[in-house]
């Protein structure tokens, strides 16, 4: 048996000839689970009707869509200094 760091130590396996470190100690048990919502509560209520809302409008909006057709079709769109700032974002990220 070989000690040396405290609170350990080793025994060799069998037919190895390494040794494999045993704590003297067991772990701490694990934290207590986190007490269940209140259902009743009026943020789980708002969340819920949140989610609802959220739930009820469409996959696709086509107003969107238009938009951003409209917005594809131009040759301005984007702007010139977005893209000017975009691009130097990108160098300048490049070399750090």
């Amino acid at each position: 048996m070989i000690s040396g760091i405290s609170g350990s130590t080793t025994t060799p396996l069998q037919g190895s000839g390494h040794g494999v470190a045993r704590a003297s100690t067991p772990p701490p048990p694990p934290p207590p689970p986190p007490p269940a919502a209140d259902v009743s509560s009026p943020v789980i209520s708002q969340q819920a009707t949140f989610v609802a809302q959220i739930a009820a409008q469409p996959s696709v909006r086509p107003d969107q869509v238009e938009r951003a057709k409209q917005l594809l079709s131009s040759p301005n769109y984007p702007p010139r200094a977005i893209v000017e700032a975009v691009a130097k974002l990108v160098s300048d990220s490049q070399h750090e």
